[in-house]
Order: structure tokens, then sequence, then C-alpha cells
């Protein structure tokens, strides 16, 4: 059999096709262009042929079947994929991982996640091994500037800042960010149908995305800048129902309603003017007055979010369990736990009772109670609902902001807020616990919530010192946090620190099965 010397896409483009820099590496075009390219899909098809099945485990350890396989593929679609990032077409998904044509690297990192989300044990123990057997797929190929690259360095940064690896995250995400940056993501090519240039697009706003979370929760500067240049991802329904060779995402941006992720970007951007409002603070950047102001504009722009939000897609019973029916429930809620965790982050600082020279003092501290109990009833019911779970890792973090205001109000509220908020604490820390069997990671959270009441402990009347202590607190959730070494005062608050020993005790890590 004659073997080609020039791949099916550079033959269809009639391009000349310029071998890559390895032999089993994609030519060059496809390679900048980010696409499959047919010879390495068929070298690596003659190796699987040859050398092993088309889905296996590390070397040394047992094949992984078919039925788990596709099993995991489904759950990871279910529970992981369009809350943290969207990188896929689903059903693009299942049938390159049934051909056997999807890349070690990709496949493994998403058995990875939901290994760690089965209901079977033995599964469930194999995580790490799919995880270490993604990394060591994605090091053979690390010098390929591939799209497909792009996100199994995505994923294995995902799987690094799950273990708890902060050197490891940041190094894999800042790879996927720059191969993003050489393949001019989000531009599409002339050749590119509409599955391809969508999964472009929500590529690029999924590193936007895990850009500002990663540079908060790991102290870093941000590597994708703000931009209105590029269209927002279309609704999830009409991208799941585009065929290969369908062109129907060629359309201007204008002429295009976002989907859920397209809400969850633009509140991403409005979470970038809140980090910078926290850091400006604790370097001392800001005089009362004037960081007044800026979280005036900035809950200006929650207000306009809130107002040009389509009415479908407003938070409503009605249309959570419309959604839940879609197969949309998950994302349908993580869009709204996104726009009541950054609120709650946008007004904690006015927790702080003392700031006597602002005006808005009580406003704003009504609102970051308000957001963070909305957070806490949000996310008890989207648990107890089907299809509408949150289980996804950085929900751990989140759950412990809303705990935290929640705790300042437990132990420097009115007496008649005490019973709800109790009820409220009690529900996310049962979550908190159910995370960490899946994440044991969020058991560094947790120690987070013993930091914080240590914190207000130190005071009668006043919960921090806006510094660099509660940014990291609030903020740098991938970096260990220390104790705050603020004196203490001369009185205590002896009674209202039982009622938060009492809530706190649920946590404490005495407890057997809190151990790892």
């Amino acid at each position: 059999m004659k073997v080609a010397k020039s791949c099916s896409q550079c033959r269809t483009a009639k391009r000349r096709c310029r071998p890559g820099p390895t032999p089993n590496s994609a030519c060059a075009r496809c390679a900048h262009k980010g696409q499959n390219c047919s010879l390495l899909t068929g070298l690596n098809l003659n190796r699987q042929k040859f050398l092993a099945p088309a889905v296996t485990a590390p070397t040394g350890s047992k094949e992984v079947s078919d039925n788990i396989r596709d099993l995991l593929v489904d759950l990871y679609l279910e529970l992981i994929h369009d809350k943290p990032h969207t990188f896929f077409h689903p059903e693009t998904l299942r049938a390159q991982t049934q051909n056997g044509l999807l890349p070690d690297a990709i496949l493994f990192s998403i058995l990875a996640f939901a290994a760690r989300l089965s209901n079977d044990q033995a599964v469930r123990g194999r995580a790490k091994e799919f995880f270490q057997a993604a990394k060591d797929a994605l090091k053979k190929t690390i010098d390929e500037v591939t799209l497909d690259n792009v996100h199994a360095s995505a994923l294995v940064g995902n799987l690094c800042g799950i273990e708890g690896d902060a050197s490891g995250e940041s190094l894999f995400f800042g790879i996927a960010f720059r191969m993003a940056q050489i393949l001019r993501l989000p531009e599409a090519n002339l050749e590119d149908d509409g599955i391809m240039r969508e999964i472009k697009l929500r590529t690029y706003w999924s590193l936007y995305m895990i850009d500002h979370w990663s540079s908060a929760g790991l102290d870093m500067p941000r590597q994708i800048p703000d931009t209105t240049r590029h269209s927002l991802p279309m609704p999830e329904l009409k991208f799941w129902s585009l065929n290969q060779g369908n062109k129907a995402s060629c359309v201007l941006p204008c002429d295009r309603r976002p989907g859920l992720w397209g809400y969850m970007v633009i509140l991403a951007r409005i979470f970038g003017k809140i980090q910078e409002l926290h850091r400006r603070l604790a370097n001392n950047h800001l005089s009362d007055a004037e960081a007044e102001e800026y979280t005036r504009q900035v809950a200006l722009q929650f207000q306009e979010y809130s107002q040009n939000l389509p009415s479908d897609i407003e938070l409503t019973r009605d249309n959570l369990h419309h959604h839940a029916k879609m197969g949309l429930g998950s994302t349908f809620v993580a869009l709204h736990l996104g726009y009541h965790h950054y609120s709650t982050l946008l007004y904690f600082h006015y927790l702080d009772s003392t700031h006597i020279e602002v005006s808005s003092q009580a406003l704003f501290a009504a609102r970051c109670k308000f957001h963070a109990a909305a957070f806490s009833e949000l996310l008890s019911i989207s648990n107890d609902l089907p299809g509408c779970e949150a289980v996804y890792f950085i929900v751990g973090h989140m759950t412990v902001i809303s705990s935290s205001a929640l705790l300042h109000t437990l132990l420097f509220g009115e007496p008649d807020e005490l019973p709800d908020t109790r009820k409220r604490l009690s529900s996310n820390f049962q979550v908190l616990l159910k995370l960490k069997q899946y994440w044991p990671y969020v058991n560094s959270m947790i120690t987070r919530l013993f930091a914080f009441q240590e914190a207000c402990m130190l005071s009668t009347d006043r919960v921090y010192v806006v510094d660099k202590w509660i940014v990291k607190f609030l903020l740098q959730h991938a970096l260990p946090i220390e104790k705050n070494l603020r004196p203490p005062t001369t009185q205590s608050l002896a009674e209202r620190d039982r009622f938060a020993e009492d809530a706190l005790s649920i946590l404490r890590p005495s407890r057997p099965e809190l151990h790892s």
C-alpha cells in the first residue's frame, strides 16, 4: 500500500504539505492552524493497531474497557465540561473517543476528571493513574503547537490545581495561553466548519476565564487581555446541534445571542475589576472615598448585566427546571453561582463596620450578606435537583467565601439573622464535605475557614483590616493561607464564638471521615 506523503487537509486545500519537526508529528501547516492532521492520525492509528489497544492505561497497568471509558467521558460532559471550561463539541468528542482519534493527553485528562466523580470505587482509585498518563502523553508532544495541545495543557493544568500542585498548574496554563496566542485563537481558517469555528472561540474564552481565576488564585499577572473584538459563545443547544461541515456559526457577532457561557464571560470581565479593587485596597492605593466610588461603578456593571439578561436565563425555579430538562442545568447553575460569588467578593470589604466615613457601608455590607446567602441557597437546591449538580473543583473555594460571609454574620450579625445563617452554614458545610470526597485538596480550602474565624476573633467590632492577608484569603485559593497575626484586643466574643465553633465542628479534621 502506498503511503501518502501529504496529509488530506493539505491536499484538499491544494497547499504544499511540509513535514513536521519529527517523523511522528503533524505537518507544519496543520500544526500552525491547530487542526488535526491525517498524517499524525494515521501514524497514531497504525501505532495503536500494531502495538496496543486504542485506549490503554499507563505501561504496566490494566487496560481501560471501552464501556468504562465511554461512561467516564459522558460523566465528564455532564458534570465538568461547560462549567469551569468549554473545549469540545460533545458528539464529536464521543466519536473521536470511540474511533481512537482522541489524543492520549486529552483522553486521560478527561478520565482523570471523571474518575473522581465515579460511583465505582475501583475507578475512583485510578484517578491519579489517569492523571499521570495524561501528563506523560502531553510531555511527549509538548513542542507541537496544536489546538489539541492547547486543550491538553489546560486540562492538565486544571488537574495540577486539583492535586494542589500550584507550580504545575501555573506552568501548564502558561503553555496553553502561549500556544493559543501562537495559533492566533480564536481566528478561524477558511476551511474550518461551524463546529471548529465555535470550538476555537470557546477555547479562547475558556482560557480567558482560566486566566482570570488562575491569576487570582496563584497571584500571577494575567496573560490574556480584556477585549470585545471577538464574539461570545453561541447558545449551547445550537452548538450541540451542529454537524460536521455545517457553517451555521459563520455569522456576525451582532447577529448572534450569547449562550450561557457567553454570559459567564461577561461576568469574568467584571471579576477582573473586582480583583483590581482588592489589590489596590491592599496596597493602600485607594482612599475610602475612591474605593466606595470604584465599588459603585462595578455595582452598576452588575446592574447592567442583570438588566440585559434574557428572561429565560434569569434565576427562577422554572428556568432551573427548564435548563435541567435540556441537559443544561449544571451550566445554568454555574452561571448564577458565579454571579453571586463575584458579588460577594465585591462587597466583602464592607463587612468591616468601622468604615464610618463610607456612606454606603451598610448598604454594601447588606448586599454582601444577601449574595452569600443566595449562593448558599442556590447551591443547596442545585445539589438536590437531578441534572443541576455543582460538583466541579472550584465550587469548593466559592463555597468557602460564601461561608466566610455567613460566619461573619454569625459572629457580628443581629440576633434575628442567626437561625437562617446557621442553616445556610450547615448546608454549605455539607457541600464541602461532599466535594472533599471527590477532590481531597478541598480540605486545604476548608482550613481557610478556621483561619478566617481566628481573624474575626481578634477584634470585637471589625472582621479585619483590608490588607494583603484578606486579598490572599479572598482570591488566592491555590496558595496556602497563614494566620492573620494582628494583635488581639482585650475583649472577646465568647458567646458568638461558641456559635461559630458549633457550626464549624462538622468540618474539624479530628473527625475520621475527614482524613484524606
